[in-house]
């Protein structure tokens, strides 16, 4: 038996009541196994760069053998392993994958509370580098397949579990390189991953609602660049150098603004935002809702200023993050480039979306650089599914009242690559969070409140049973 780290949880939080608790009492031992081995992988420091992913996939195996479930780890780069285990399903349908990242983004330890690598309870909440994204979802699919397995619960389909490594840099070790190296993955018809959203209310008194996410824009990074001949900075040039020029391009850039559209998901999970909300925000939407081919300016403008987030993937976005340029500073910089990150929408066009840059730039002598492959990111389906009949169930268990609906993520997950090969992925977000909760991820003091941890693991569980059984 496992020793007990931690007091038995599902400690609650002020104000949660029994909104963010599952409907039924989870088992105690439940309760304490996601508390240790949560604790067990942020221990583990896997910041990205270096990731050290394999030291927290050795845990994972760990706690997966002593259910008898084997694992295998797969490391295309020393130090940084994939963990993939499979529970046999009678075959009846294609396999279903569930998925979380070990790596995190780095954290300085004079810029938090406590230890980032030491899951701590304070004030009701639990911290720790990794505990949204995306320890917390790893520890839970853990637990999952342990309960699938000692509940003897009838599989028609095979139940995979993938742990997988730089997620956070996408570099060399990659979801790519797993599925180049283990094809039999793409043979699911499934998947859960990461990137959904479960509302949790201000007052901490209910979850609004729980969104899937089934789509995602998609990432790329415009470079401009300017030259010039330099010089000394006592003999300035007649024309403007080219620090001067590319700053102004970079704020012509800056505040472009592409047209509002609303793809299939957005549209539904609009519609599914104006049942659970209110006020200005509320209103807002259902304007947007009744117009959703020519969307009101005011509308969008006040989505804009009232969730962001929401706003953000109503269009196409372009933010300039990194400047380069001088030496010295008596120097005029010969050169000077500039980063531009983008996330388009899934069916944007890449050569229109080019040429609206090159115009608010402005200046033919600037080079405007970027992988011109057209957006390959589609949706997964949406609608009465397997998938989101299963989440509804699941949701009615442990978040009774929540509706579920599908969302588009403002960022990119891992579920990019898998809609590429032909399996049909959706992100949850298996904690019930309030925005001020979520917006600590990658942030110091990342955080989920202590409440809302055992019915995560719970939702895991029943997702899963529901999508199998």
């Amino acid at each position: 038996m496992r020793p007990l780290f931690f007091a038995l949880a599902l400690l609650a939080v002020p104000g949660c009541g029994h909104a963010a608790a599952p409907s039924r009492s989870a088992p105690p031992r439940a309760a304490e196994e996601m508390r240790t081995l949560l604790s067990e992988l942020i221990a583990v420091d896997t910041s990205n760069p270096p990731g050290n992913e394999t030291a927290a996939a050795q845990v994972a195996a760990r706690w997966l053998r002593e259910a008898g479930i084997e694992s295998q780890l797969f490391e295309p780069v020393p130090g940084r392993a994939h963990l993939i285990a499979r529970l046999k399903g009678s075959g009846a349908a294609r396999p279903v994958l569930v998925l979380a990242h070990l790596d995190t983004v780095p954290a300085k330890r004079e810029e938090w509370a406590s230890d980032p690598w030491t899951l701590t309870e304070r004030d009701g909440f639990l911290y720790g580098r990794g505990v949204q994204d995306n320890k917390g979802m790893a520890a839970a699919s853990v637990l999952a397949l342990r309960g699938l397995k000692n509940d003897k619960v009838k599989l028609k389909r095979d139940v995979v579990l993938v742990l997988s490594a730089d997620e956070e840099a996408g570099g060399k070790a990659g979801i790519d390189k797993l599925l180049e190296a283990h094809p039999e993955l793409r043979e699911a018809e499934l998947a859960i991953n990461e990137g959904g959203l479960t509302e949790l209310s201000e007052d901490r008194g209910r979850v609004r609602f729980v969104n899937l996410q089934a789509a995602e824009r998609v990432s790329r990074n415009v470079t401009l660049k300017a030259t010039g001949p330099g010089g000394h900075s006592s003999v300035p040039p007649a024309a403007p150098n080219p620090m001067v020029r590319l700053a102004a391009a970079v704020a012509r850039v800056g505040s472009l603004t592409f047209p509002t559209r609303l793809t299939p998901v957005t549209r539904l999970n609009v519609e599914g935002r104006v049942k659970v909300t209110g006020g200005e925000l509320g209103e807002a939407l259902k304007r947007l809702a009744a117009s959703p081919d020519n969307p009101p300016q005011e509308a969008v403008d006040a989505i804009a200023r009232l969730e962001p987030a929401l706003a953000a993937v109503l269009r196409t976005t372009c933010v300039p993050t990194v400047f380069n340029a001088g030496t010295r500073p008596n120097v005029i910089p010969a050169t000077a480039e500039a980063t531009i990150n983008c996330r388009l929408l899934p069916d944007e066009d890449i050569q229109a979306f080019r040429a609206r840059l090159v115009e608010a730039v402005g200046d033919k002598d600037i080079q405007v650089e970027l992988n011109m492959t057209p957006p390959d990111s589609p949706a997964s389906p949406v609608g009465d599914n397997a998938m989101f009949r299963a989440a509804t169930a699941a949701a009615k268990k442990v978040w009774p009242g929540a509706p579920v609906f599908p969302r588009m993520s403002t960022g990119t997950t891992e579920s990019t690559t898998l809609r590429r090969a032909g399996i049909h992925a959706y992100g949850i977000d298996l904690f019930a969070l309030t925005p001020d909760d979520a917006r600590t991820a990658h942030a110091p003091n990342e955080r989920i409140p202590s409440a809302s941890l055992q019915p995560g693991a719970e939702f895991v569980y029943q997702l899963l049973s529901e999508l199998a059984k």
